[in-house]
């Protein structure tokens, strides 16, 4: 996924709100959802459990607070998203 660094205290809120807002349209879902799946099954295979039964435990608080746990819930959170906006867009399209 590319990554973007954007110099705040050159622009102006307004500017920064549409920038964000360009940006948000051109990150490619595909390459995304490749990537969150990659990283998904990297936990999964070092934890010994799917990514839904880590977030069930997590989210129940079972699991503890350690790094790799949270980046494993956000990823998940993410993943969960960029899938709702992948339907979304494929139902526009139909």
């Amino acid at each position: 996924m590319a990554k973007v660094t954007i110099k705040f205290h050159e622009t102006t809120p307004q500017q920064r709100r549409k920038m964000l807002r360009d940006l948000a349209k051109l990150v490619d879902i595909d390459e995304s959802l490749e990537e969150l799946i990659a990283a998904l099954r990297k936990f999964e295979d070092k934890y010994g459990m799917s990514t839904v039964e880590f977030y069930a435990r997590f989210a129940a608080g079972k699991m503890g607070d350690s790094a790799d746990f949270m980046d494993w819930a956000g990823d998940f959170m993410i993943y969960q998203r960029l899938v709702q906006k992948y339907f979304r867009r494929q139902t526009k399209a139909a």
